[in-house]
């Protein structure tokens, strides 16, 4: 199947399934008796799109995907994202990708068999564990979670902040970072490992909430590691190059995340117009007033600005490695978000009430995307890192005109 072809299967599937069920997932949300787990709803949506073949997108065909290249995989992850939960229909849940890429490049052939086959397959979910309460996260080499080797064993102490999708039933592992080595440079101290969810002395904490809400079935939540004993064979990778790691599956991840913040700007647009031009104030349509007009012009230029720089980078990333576009991710990873909130925010207030309530998907929406601006580094710490890149490139261009 050609790619333009998927992308309309994707499309027709979103606007066909997902979307018009969107109500009825949130109402089996509110009624169930256990809210961490998938909905009817889902259920049923995820074995259709499994049975279409619309599955794991961006991973390779032999691991069960369809094997996506970065720029084919983009315009998909846009469609995904009009609705919260979209990629999770199609098992491309961005921790879904990093943790099977990273288990596939890394993990034992054992660990594969046991944990990463079902993870693929939907039948399980899993969760990646890396935020430390009281370790800055823009400084993740700085993680004091202790990970200690003691014989055949590892053996694991503190508390994990923030694990997101950790609270779900569905999510039998975590794969959890830790310091293996604090003598060791910064960036060769941590180690990661698989810990199952049924180990002795691992515990859910405190469930978090976002402008309210809970992020229900996947939510976010504490993890409590006391003297959790693990076999040293569910180590992933080596020791001491957890964050290396870590660090190499970012590349899809952050043109998803990207994409998936324009696929919410999109889904605004089409609340937005489709509202502004059923509203009546003062015997005429919201869509007659300048002021509505000149706010869905700047989301049309400000989206097609953005979505051109993240293919651009997916272009570059794809042809030149993930060192080449260190800047360019930087630089979307505080544009994309960025930009889909004032979308959402000026979609939001042209509906009034209605904008602020579960009659639309666009609080929700905006609370994710606001999450988004501080998770994976913070707005502040990108723009720290496009400055010093800036000023490098500067000072080269200077010494090699022979400008200072």
């Amino acid at each position: 199947m050609a790619n333009e072809d998927l992308v309309r299967q994707v499309e027709a599937f979103m606007l066909e399934r997902v979307i018009p069920t969107e109500q009825a997932h949130h109402h089996q949300l509110q009624a169930a008796e256990n809210r961490w787990t998938y909905t009817p709803v889902m259920r049923e949506l995820r074995a259709e799109a499994k049975a279409k073949g619309l599955w794991l997108f961006p991973l390779p065909v032999e691991l069960g995907g369809r094997g996506l290249s970065l720029m084919d995989y983009a315009p998909i992850c846009e469609i995904m994202n009009w609705c919260n939960h979209g990629p999770e229909i199609f098992n491309c849940y961005t921790g879904t990708i990093s943790n099977s890429t990273a288990m596939n490049n890394h993990a034992s052939e054992a660990l594969k068999e046991r944990y990463m086959k079902p993870l693929m397959a939907g039948d399980i979910r899993s969760c990646i564990s890396i935020t430390e309460r009281n370790v800055p996260s823009s400084d993740p080499t700085d993680l004091k979670f202790d990970i200690r080797r003691e014989g055949d064993d590892y053996v694991l102490n503190g508390v994990k902040s923030w694990a997101t999708g950790g609270a779900m039933d569905e999510c039998r592992f975590f794969l959890v970072l830790g310091a293996t080595d604090v003598s060791a440079p910064r960036h060769a101290r941590h180690t990661m490992v698989l810990v199952p969810r049924e180990a002795a002395g691992l515990s859910l904490g405190r469930i978090e909430t976002v402008m309210g809400y809970d992020d229900a079935p996947f939510g976010h939540c504490d993890l409590i590691f006391d003297n959790v004993r693990i076999p040293a064979s569910n180590l992933i990778g080596k020791e001491g190059e957890g964050f290396l790691m870590m660090q190499s599956t970012l590349g899809v991840g952050r043109i998803q995340l990207g994409m998936g913040a324009i696929g919410a700007a999109e889904r605004a647009m089409m609340e937005m117009c489709s509202w502004v031009e059923k509203r009546i104030i003062g015997g005429k349509p919201l869509v007659e007033r300048q002021v509505v007009t000149d706010a869905i012009a700047r989301s049309r230029i400000e989206i097609d600005a953005c979505r051109a720089f993240i293919v651009q980078t997916a272009r570059r990333m794809q042809e030149e490695g993930m060192k080449a576009v260190r800047g360019d991710i930087a630089q979307l990873k505080v544009m994309a978000p960025d930009v889909a909130l004032k979308v959402l925010d000026r979609a939001m207030q042209f509906h009034g009430g209605a904008g602020l309530s579960y009659d639309t998907p666009l609080p929700e929406m905006w609370s994710h995307m606001r999450t988004v601006r501080i998770g994976e580094g913070a707005d502040e710490v990108h723009r720290e890192t496009i400055a010093k890149l800036e000023l490098r490139r500067q000072a080269e261009w200077r010494a090699a005109h022979g400008r200072d």
